[in-house]
């Protein structure tokens, strides 16, 4: 049962935002309804380097998702995290939040 956290800024959509998420990586590996499951950590401003001092400019929204998953080889995990992120990317344009881009990662257990 993959986990997903996903960090965004705040906004009242973000229960569709996780059930988008959430979904879309049920329906790329071929799970069933309750097989993934979405958590969110609220974010605050985004500040790109050298940026910090000028507050007329913006770096804009870099939402961070991750999967924390077992190992469903390379081309399931990479489909899955491309997935994600056009999830977050069209979430984001429907709620007219300016995205950057998505860092979307999988991790695997550590070993025992």
């Amino acid at each position: 049962m993959p986990v997903v956290t996903v960090v965004a800024p705040p906004h009242p959509a973000t229960r569709a935002l996780l059930a988008a998420v959430a979904d879309t990586l049920a329906d790329t590996l071929g799970l069933a309804d309750g097989d993934v499951i979405a958590t969110s950590v609220a974010s605050g401003e985004y500040v790109a380097s050298g940026d910090g001092s000028n507050p007329d400019r913006s770096a804009g929204a870099w939402p961070v998702v991750t999967i924390h998953g077992s190992d469903r080889g390379a081309e399931a995990m990479t489909a899955a995290r491309d997935a994600a992120a056009r999830a977050v990317a069209e979430w984001g344009r429907t709620h007219a939040i300016a995205i950057e881009g998505v860092w979307c990662e999988w991790l695997l257990p550590h070993p025992s």
